[in-house]
């Protein structure tokens, strides 16, 4: 909890001092044009909060082609420099799309008459309203991160003492023996009908298989039954292929999966070990 608070801070904090530049290339928001995304296309991070409804950076790219705008979020664009590729070529259509949807009952000055006292305040309360949008949903993200991140270690510290090794396999594993026996390695791709990732990857010492291993950890239940859906599509879409040569999956689960759930996976062939009895992981593999 207390990684989330702060990463809560530092994220407002750094939505703040974007807000500030954006505010000043735009007057207030009255005025969001092509010229100022491409003084600073950095704005971008505050443009995408100050819609409604927000969007994610991903979608946000898709509305105008692209596959991402983390390069624009991120570095500081100047007119001048050309490394980031067509953002010229669509300023135009970004500026537009903001002006079309601005929140306007955040941003309330730039269409009411309203007093100086009034606006002052107006700018002051919209500027905290936007940027903790940003924090919030960042902060989710980066903690979404971090526990998924310890998850795979715990998983992977687990097989370390069960006697396994890190493999030094790179690129797509396409067939069983792609990783040796007794070795194991992490975030890779697995080729079945289509190619996706696995979060470890495993050479049984017992049985010789390949053991696929998803970790999933969950805040909430209404979030486990997409991650059930995502393992069971992946483990039909594994086992499809006959190189794998029917292939042992796992879902190291953690959070609030119900019963209901877990017959699901186990239903779709998967076994499942829950995060604190990592030990159970001796009897599979």
């Amino acid at each position: 909890m207390l990684l989330q608070v702060d990463a809560y801070l530092f994220i407002h904090l750094t939505y703040g001092e974007i807000y500030d530049i954006e505010a000043n290339l735009t007057d207030d928001f009255t005025r969001i044009t092509s010229q100022a995304i491409l003084e600073d296309s950095r704005i971008i991070k505050i443009l995408r909060y100050a819609i409604a409804p927000s969007i994610s950076q991903m979608k946000f790219g898709q509305f105008f082609g692209l596959t991402s705008i983390d390069k624009y979020e991120n570095d500081r664009l100047h007119p001048r420099n050309t490394k980031h590729g067509n953002l010229g070529a669509i300023a135009d259509d970004i500026a537009s799309f903001i002006n079309d949807n601005l929140d306007r009952t955040r941003f309330i000055w730039p269409k009411e008459d309203i007093s100086a006292s009034e606006r002052t305040l107006a700018i002051d309360y919209a500027k905290k309203w936007t940027c903790s949008i940003a924090a919030d949903q960042n902060a989710q993200t980066r903690y979404r991160n971090w526990r998924k991140d310890q998850q795979e270690y715990a998983i992977a510290s687990a097989i370390v003492e069960l006697g396994y090794t890190k493999s030094g396999f790179t690129g797509t594993v396409i067939k069983r023996t792609d990783i040796n026996l007794g070795e194991y390695t992490q975030e890779v791709k697995v080729q079945g009908r289509t190619r996706q990732k696995a979060d470890l990857v495993v050479r049984s010492k017992r049985n010789k298989k390949l053991v696929l291993i998803e970790a999933k950890a969950v805040g909430v239940e209404i979030d486990s039954t997409k991650r059930i859906k995502e393992c069971c599509d992946k483990s039909n879409d594994w086992r499809s292929s006959t190189y794998l040569d029917d292939p042992m999956i796992i879902a190291v689960i953690a959070g609030f999966f119900n019963i209901t759930g877990i017959q699901n996976l186990q239903a779709s062939g998967i076994q499942v070990v829950w995060e604190h009895r990592l030990t159970d992981l001796r009897e599979v593999l």
